[in-house]
């Protein structure tokens, strides 16, 4: 699990333990008033994954490569290897156009056993705040994190619904790597996830995170955003990620 999510699974242990003090005290009221004015400068906390408008897959495939147990095609033939390197399960291509390519993976649940851990929470009382089908697997607990938004925390609404998606909010809000263009929903044969960020903006990067049974993977197309370099586009990320598969065999470099 990445840094920014174990210090978010810590800061909502605030929310869990203050969670006491806002039930004596009016917790609907209280979370609606604090989310109307944490939130109120924080555009992306009302964003909710939409399907991604272009799915067309770029028709150049210069090379496969395999990393950590799955390979997938990169539509670039420019790599530069000696920028290269490998750390841990963590894999940062780079590219003579001055762009890079992060591919990491963790193991399945990794979101969820984090934030028990970290709260102390066993999967029962998880269960209890959020139900079954949200801890069925990070993706469904990050889809419900994404679709929580600071409109639905209303003084209407139950106490256990809003210390619920005050926690969700505040791990969406503070976990969400930068999507000012927006949050897409993707899907492909082997995975489900959200790609934050759209290319028509040319923004620093562009983060997708894909979900399956047997664990997720990160993928981070970072690009220079001066025009110097050639822009990354929406059908290339799409040859990436849609490409991906898990092969059977330990990984090694290029094929």
């Amino acid at each position: 699990m990445s840094t920014r999510k174990r210090i978010l699974a810590a800061l909502a242990i605030v929310v869990v333990v203050g969670g006491a003090y806002f039930w004596l005290f009016g917790v609907q009221t209280m979370s609606a008033l604090m989310v109307r004015y944490t939130y109120r400068k924080v555009p992306e906390a009302s964003k909710v994954p939409v399907a991604l408008s272009d799915t067309d897959v770029s028709k150049v495939a210069h090379s496969r490569v395999s990393y950590f147990g799955y390979e997938f095609e990169l539509p670039w033939d420019d790599v530069d290897d000696q920028k290269s390197k490998t750390v841990g399960q963590i894999r940062l291509t780079a590219f003579r156009s001055g762009n890079a390519l992060w591919f990491s993976v963790f193991p399945p649940k990794d979101l969820i056993n984090e934030v028990m851990k970290t709260a102390n929470l066993d999967s029962q009382r998880l269960q209890q705040i959020y139900g079954a089908e949200a801890l069925a697997s990070d993706y469904n607990f990050h889809l419900a994190m994404l679709e929580t938004t600071p409109a639905q925390i209303t003084p209407f609404i139950s106490k256990k619904q809003a210390i619920s998606s005050a926690i969700l909010l505040l791990i969406k809000t503070m976990s969400m790597p930068p999507a000012d263009s927006g949050i897409f929903s993707i899907h492909t044969s082997s995975f489900e996830g959200f790609q934050f960020g759209s290319t028509d903006r040319r923004p620093y990067k562009i983060t997708d995170e894909l979900y399956s049974k047997d664990g997720g993977i990160d993928v981070i197309f970072f690009q220079k955003k001066d025009g110097r370099a050639p822009a990354i586009s929406q059908p290339e990320i799409n040859r990436v990620i849609q490409s991906i598969r898990k092969v059977s065999a330990v990984a090694s470099d290029k094929l």
